[in-house]
């Protein structure tokens, strides 16, 4: 399955402040793809547009709220048990009313969601590879320190935890502003989302 990017190469470019060489546009292309679905997976919304299929807990009057913002579509909802017929609902935007069933019965639904990208998030994303990129070369072998001395002057660098190895990964800030879009609810099985 292809990885639809949160950021582009031109939002790279434009956080560095220079054109990309050739080894850093292959490079900053895995990243992006890979930074992408980091902040995806910790932040629980895929931001871009795509469809989910889950199992719901119905919770009181009958409400079951959807993770995805914003939600698109509510293509169906049936009860959660085999050959159930589509339920009729009310929505308004990622909150179902659903009539038929009761506060603790769990519902399926299948919904799109998704949209243009938040603009905090395609430029914390591109600044993620920016970093990865500028990561000194003795980070990149696993060094946490470095220090030169010269005479009487030394010159001593130690590395962030995040930065060694130079592997693409969330260091703490960014983990905490992915936190920061997920959606407050409960009782939700996320079944399949494309």
């Amino acid at each position: 399955m292809a990885v639809t990017p949160l950021a582009s190469l031109q939002d790279v470019v434009n956080d560095i402040g220079r054109p990309l060489t050739p080894d850093e546009v292959t490079r900053a292309t895995v990243m992006l793809e890979k930074a992408s679905e980091l902040f995806r997976r910790e932040a629980q919304q895929h931001f871009t547009e795509g469809e989910s299929h889950v199992q719901q807990l119905v919770g009181s009057c009958g409400t079951v709220k959807l993770a995805e913002r914003p939600v698109l579509e509510v293509h169906e909802v049936t009860a959660d048990r085999a050959g159930a017929p589509p339920l009729r609902f009310d929505r308004f935007k990622q909150e179902l009313t659903v009539h038929g069933v009761r506060a603790g019965e769990r519902v399926r639904v299948r919904y799109s969601h998704g949209g243009d990208v938040p603009d905090l998030v395609r430029l914390r994303v591109a600044e993620i590879v920016r970093k990865v990129l500028g990561i000194s070369k003795k980070a990149t072998e696993g060094v946490t320190q470095y220090s030169t001395t010269t005479g009487p002057m030394t010159d001593a660098e130690t590395y962030a935890s995040w930065a060694q190895g130079g592997q693409t990964m969330l260091a703490p800030d960014d983990a905490k502003l992915a936190r920061s879009y997920r959606s407050k609810r409960r009782g939700a099985i996320v079944t399949s989302a494309s």
